[in-house]
């Protein structure tokens, strides 16, 4: 990538798995390596606290607390949660079932004007319903 998206960005948790494995994911690494560098890079509390409760003990909580503690936070406001519900809504109208996490990323995403970055289909189908611009990693394997 040699542009970073308007605004910035915002990595779900299922890319941010895939950059914290230590083998494999080589693509997803550079690309956070390069918006990390450029201070590009945001998050919301249900990105952290979904990867803190996969902390593998209480040193490694602490660590990766401080490191997403580093990045810029886009706030979940009674506007996200209520957006986030009715996107929901319209989506289960249509026969799609989306995680409440998962709308909640995806509305942080749409209030902040950041591109998701995600490996997880829902939120192409949140795309259908939402102005949400994505990047998916949904192709990329061990590498």
């Amino acid at each position: 990538m040699n542009r970073v998206p308007t605004g910035g960005v915002l990595p779900d948790t299922s890319v941010w798995v895939r950059y914290f494995r230590p083998k494999g994911y080589e693509a997803i690494k550079r690309e956070i390596e390069q918006v990390l560098a450029l201070e590009a890079v945001f998050t919301c509390w249900v990105v952290k606290a979904e990867l803190l409760v996969g902390a593998k003990d209480d040193e490694s909580f602490e660590r990766l607390l401080s490191q997403l503690h580093a990045l810029q936070e886009v706030t979940l406001t009674p506007e996200i949660w209520r957006e986030a519900a009715r996107v929901g809504y319209r989506l289960r109208r249509e026969g799609f079932t989306v995680p409440l996490p998962d709308l909640l990323v995806a509305q942080c995403a749409i209030a902040a004007g950041l591109e998701l970055w995600h490996a997880d289909v829902h939120y192409e189908h949140v795309r259908a319903v939402a102005p949400l611009r994505t990047r998916a990693f949904l192709e990329v394997g061990e590498s």
